[in-house]
């Protein structure tokens, strides 16, 4: 199964083999090599990696997904600490140049020879539109707001996708899944309440919005996107990325006029573009890491590991950028990891 199901963090896309289970992992893209002449591309097994002249030692799978974890994790914390400095129009010209470059390599190493339809194609382009417009959303909501709380609600957006996908597709929900789907959709709302809006380190409001936005627009995007993957080809998806890494930033540069209104800095250093640009590299590596990860490993067991990077951010959060989080944000931070993991076991 190919399909986009992502972190918080940032535009993350999955795209898996047909073989592959369903999984909740943030929104990256998860790139599977295709030759140009082949129609279907099959991740060998596990027997086909331990047969003689294979050899993948049993342990890489779970050391690529921890890298997964470690970099999507750390990705949120160098987000906030570069978004801050930078602005969200600085980071536009970051995403236009960084992540509009790496799809266009992407697209020239791994697009399919496959026909695609003027409305596959138009859905495609709305379905990559609205992945990028949520990115820039999640990087409005951390700017004052909470890494720790606003990388985890964006974070949650595939209990949207799996509604989504029992509406629309006829998919089927197994007791667990609505158990985790209760925790997760519990949790994004419990952690948008804020128990005493007048404390020194409570949620703007401004922040909530756009994390929430996030959310419902990942979550749209993750449903779309795995509905035009199963037609154009999970290579072929790339080039629509680029279309939108392109326009969405520099559209969103022409509406604020190329003037940062958040940035703190009228001339940043070159330290926070380094920031900036690590980030979103960060992004770009836990793609290939957790592609390989899938590659070595069983989907079951790659995902939900996978799926608990918000678990390091939150944690970096407190521990370096000092974030204060009371009980009842703790507790629904919680529900939504798990909740994240139960649907990548059982997804």
């Amino acid at each position: 199964m190919n399909e986009c199901v992502p972190n918080g963090a940032n535009t993350r896309c999955i795209i898996a083999p047909a073989n592959v289970a369903r999984d909740a992992a943030p929104p990256h893209h998860c790139l599977v090599p295709r030759s140009s002449g082949e129609e279907s591309y099959n991740r060998p097994t596990s027997h086909e990696y331990a047969s003689p002249g294979r050899f993948v030692p049993m342990e890489l799978w779970f050391a690529l997904a921890m890298v997964v974890v470690f970099l999507w994790g750390t990705d949120g914390i160098l987000a906030k600490l570069s978004t801050q400095k930078l602005g969200v129009a600085r980071v536009a010209v970051l995403i236009l140049v960084v992540d509009g470059l790496t799809y266009f390599l992407g697209f020239y190493y791994w697009r399919d020879n496959l026909p695609i339809g003027l409305s596959d194609g138009l859905l495609a382009v709305i379905s990559c539109v609205v992945g990028t417009v949520a990115y820039f959303c999640f990087f409005e909501s951390i700017v004052e707001g909470q890494i720790a709380i606003a990388g985890t609600i964006s974070a949650a957006y595939p209990a949207l996708t799996v509604i989504g996908a029992l509406v629309f597709l006829s998919e089927t929900l197994t007791a667990a899944q609505a158990i985790a789907l209760t925790a997760i959709i519990g949790g994004v709302v419990a952690l948008s309440y804020e128990p005493n809006p007048g404390a020194e380190h409570a949620m703007p409001r401004r922040s909530l919005f756009f994390a929430l936005l996030a959310f419902a627009l990942w979550g749209f995007w993750g449903l779309a996107s795995k509905m035009v993957i199963n037609e154009i080809g999970p290579g072929n998806i790339l080039g629509f990325y680029v279309i939108s890494s392109t326009i969405v930033p520099i559209a969103y540069i022409w509406f604020r006029r190329a003037r940062p209104v958040q940035s703190r800095n009228s001339k940043p250093s070159w330290k926070a573009w380094v920031l900036g640009a690590t980030a979103l590299a960060s992004n770009v590596c836990g793609v290939f890491a957790f592609s390989f990860a899938l590659n070595a490993g069983s989907a079951s067991l790659v995902v939900p590991i996978s799926s608990a990077y918000p678990l390091v951010t939150v944690i970096l959060a407190v521990a370096l950028l000092h974030e204060k989080l009371d009980r009842f944000h703790i507790v629904a931070l919680i529900f939504v990891i798990i909740g994240l993991v139960v649907i990548g076991i059982t997804g």
